[in-house]
């Protein structure tokens, strides 16, 4: 007898142990169905992201250390090497006749490098915007690297990254992003 009433109870707390188990469940599915559905309300946030606010963010990263500014010496003198690298771009006026030379601070870029840079000034008429030129640290002593904003009217920002040597005031354009440039490289 006593081993009927153990076996009985044992079959009702089971019985109750697999009942909540089960209710349990679906309050762990509505939960997480809520859950999922913030999740895609939030993602929806990020989709929100414009085309230029995807290209900076994505150019800001590649630089190695996106939000450590160099000083304002070698901000200066970057700014400086623009100015000379964009008026011997605009004095050549034909992109062929770009070549990356000491004189206007380009000889370290390589040669398609430079060429889609003049593409973006010369024939895509993008102008330099000096005022959101970023500059920031890099891993060697004498080197900083820099954003550059190129902009034209009715059309996504063009960002240019890239290394600049303080010792020998060169420009190394290394990558570009965004900006309907029309260049097979970069």
């Amino acid at each position: 007898m006593v081993f009927i009433i153990v076996i009985s109870l044992l079959l009702v707390i089971s019985g109750v142990g697999i009942y909540q188990h089960f209710t349990g469940d679906s309050k762990a599915s509505q939960e997480s169905s809520t859950a999922s559905s913030s999740t895609t309300s939030s993602s929806s946030e990020v989709a929100s992201e414009t085309t230029d606010e995807r290209n900076y963010r994505t150019a800001k990263l590649k630089l190695e250390h996106p939000y450590t500014e160099a000083d304002a010496s070698a901000k200066a003198a970057v700014s400086q090497a623009f100015d000379v690298a964009i008026s011997a771009i605009n004095e050549a006026g034909q992109v062929p006749n770009i070549k990356g030379t000491y004189d206007n601070q380009l000889m370290m870029t390589s040669e398609a490098m430079v060429q889609t840079f003049a593409m973006a000034l010369l024939v895509n008429h993008y102008q330099y915007q000096g005022n959101q030129l970023e500059v920031t640290k890099a891993e060697n002593d004498d080197v900083v690297q820099f954003l550059v904003v190129l902009t034209k009217e009715n059309e996504d920002n063009c960002y240019f990254i890239g290394n600049f040597n303080t010792t020998v005031n060169q420009i190394q354009l290394k990558a570009y992003f965004g900006g309907n440039i029309g260049a097979t490289f970069g």
